[in-house]
């Protein structure tokens, strides 16, 4: 059919034929829809056609409007794209039992038809081309949303089915998670799931290779720079993950900052959303290494969306009905937020410290005197929480000792009576916290742990749990602490900036006094000066423990 002919087209003719039985012209309708030659004028007729009969589309004629669906209208001239636009949407409105399939049309164009591989690069060429697209889909997208109340119900479990697959191209997974950060500017209230579909995924990919730290570009050995830099990560789940996160912080840079300025309402809300995310997805994985830091450069916006962040994890670690295990992970933020970010106060953190020692006095007194042995099974938040305040203090001392009351607020923390409680927290928090620690109490006659290690290292006793007369021996405090260094390349740019390394010393091991009861050296001993390091400047960064089952050290801190 020319555009001649289609000008005097009449389609009710066509259907009326079609249900008389004579599928003839029907057919051949049909096959000129589907033609890539067919010109972009003739199909523009054939539209409005289509547009003015939409009322007539009932099940009954199904096969035109799986033609409709699979014709590739976001890319051709500007008048076929108006008409295939105004011809869906009224399509959705007269027959909502087309609405699914229509959007799952739309939402497919967000995955590009890319057949390169990762190491080519996409030209600027198919990247404005494919802008043009999804543009063309988001205006037909934002008017089906508006106009069909139900559409935002179906569109989510869409969002979630059509996810690309992890092995697709890293360019494909940045359009759609791009284009799903885009549809949160007219279906704001859409965008928790949205975001926590987003999480999901890059949890998912924080989580897939066990040997990422491999290709970290410090294979032959050398020091990891952890200066920003665009370029591409060498570990192909890596650098979809780099790739995603970035856009994602990116994305909440542009709510959070309007002219250089806080906008405190959009902060505030997103923040409000963005919890709940990490209350169901982040905090309940085990050992994820970077998707957390999204909350990290949250909490950087505001200091009260710092304080409400740590307000939130304290209260889940002191409810006795949240589970150990959460209670733990939450004290592990706590102070890896408290130790690592830069925007935390002094302030804050001396007290968040009163909080947490306050806590750790009263859980002393309310333990029975019975206890006699270290049991990490019985008593895991304790000991997180002692962990996390020697952590803390380690990287933030001398910021707390330059005060003017510093010494003297530290010394009220009675950091003695903790370290010799029956419980002896020494004896099971991380070896390389306590050795610092200890050193760092030593050093401001705060407390005198030496003995106490000393003591422990010799000494492993075993334990009898449940009272069926099995015994296990004590182990250290699986720990994990989520704030540790951040290892990808072009988001660090967000991130980098806000971040604290330690810097500092750790003391060598030296033979100490075998008078258990005297905590000074003997005069005779020899010691060995402190070797000053700049720790922090590798993935094997000093306290370096947030290791996911995707990122493993590259060497061992001894």
């Amino acid at each position: 059919m020319s555009a001649e002919i289609s000008e005097k087209f009449d389609l009710k003719t066509l259907f009326h034929q079609y249900r008389r039985g004579s599928h003839k012209d029907y057919d051949l309708f049909l096959n000129i829809l589907s033609d890539l030659q067919t010109k972009s004028e003739d199909l523009r007729v054939y539209l409005r056609t289509i547009k003015d009969n939409v009322t007539e589309l009932s099940r009954e004629f199904e096969d035109l409007v799986a033609v409709l669906l699979k014709l590739d209208w976001a890319s051709r001239d500007v008048c076929v794209v108006r008409e295939y636009q105004s011809l869906l949407l009224g399509l959705v409105c007269a027959h909502t039992y087309y609405l699914r399939a229509s959007l799952r049309m739309l939402v497919k164009y967000f995955s590009p038809p890319i057949v390169k591989s990762d190491t080519e690069e996409v030209s600027d060429e198919i990247r404005q081309r494919q802008e043009a697209v999804f543009l063309n889909v988001h205006m037909v997208l934002k008017a089906i949303l508006d106009s069909v109340p139900m559409s935002s119900t179906i569109l989510m479990p869409l969002l979630h089915d059509l996810f690309p697959y992890i092995g697709k191209p890293v360019f494909v997974q940045e359009c759609f998670v791009r284009n799903l950060l885009q549809i949160t500017s007219y279906l704001p209230n859409g965008r928790q799931k949205i975001l926590e579909l987003i999480t999901d995924r890059m949890l998912k990919l924080d989580d897939i290779e066990q040997d990422l730290t491999r290709d970290l570009d410090n294979r032959d050995g050398s020091t990891y720079d952890k200066k920003c830099s665009d370029k591409p990560m060498t570990h192909r789940e890596a650098n979809i993950l780099d790739v995603c996160m970035q856009l994602t912080l990116t994305y909440i840079s542009n709510v959070c900052y309007s002219k250089g300025e806080c906008d405190w309402e959009a902060t505030k809300k997103l923040y409000r959303e963005m919890l709940l995310v990490f209350d169901r997805l982040i905090l309940p994985t085990h050992a994820s290494c970077h998707v957390q830091f999204i909350l990290f450069y949250l909490c950087s916006t505001k200091t009260p969306i710092c304080e409400g962040f740590i307000d939130y994890l304290w209260k889940k670690v002191q409810n006795p009905n949240t589970e150990s295990v959460f209670r733990q992970a939450a004290v592990g933020y706590i102070g890896s937020l408290l130790a690592r970010a830069m925007f935390v106060p002094v302030s804050t953190v001396t007290a968040c410290l009163d909080l947490m020692c306050q806590w750790v006095h009263l859980y002393l007194d309310s333990t029975s005197e019975d206890v006699v042995n270290a049991d990490v099974n019985h008593h895991g938040p304790f000991y997180c929480v002692c962990q996390a305040v020697f952590y803390v203090f380690v990287f933030r001392s001398k910021e707390i000792f330059e005060t003017k009351k510093g010494h003297k607020w530290a010394e009220s923390l009675n950091f003695q009576r903790i370290v010799t409680s029956r419980l002896n927290p020494l004896r099971i928090c991380l070896p390389v916290i306590v050795k610092t620690f200890s050193s760092i109490t030593r050093m401001h006659q705060l407390a005198f742990c030496d003995t106490i290690i000393e003591r422990n290292k010799r000494c492993i006793l075993p334990v009898t749990s449940n009272g069926l007369g099995s015994s296990s021996v004590v182990t250290t405090l699986d720990s994990y602490f989520p704030f540790d260094p951040y290892l990808l390349n072009r988001s660090g740019r967000f991130i980098i900036p806000l971040y604290r390394e330690y810097q500092g010393c750790i003391e060598e091991d030296q033979e100490l006094s075998n008078d258990e009861d005297d905590f000074l050296p003997d005069e005779s001993s020899s010691t060995v000066e402190p070797q000053s390091v700049s720790l922090g400047k590798t993935p094997t960064d000093f306290l370096h423990y947030g290791i996911s089952p995707g990122f493993k050290h590259v060497q061992d801190i001894t």
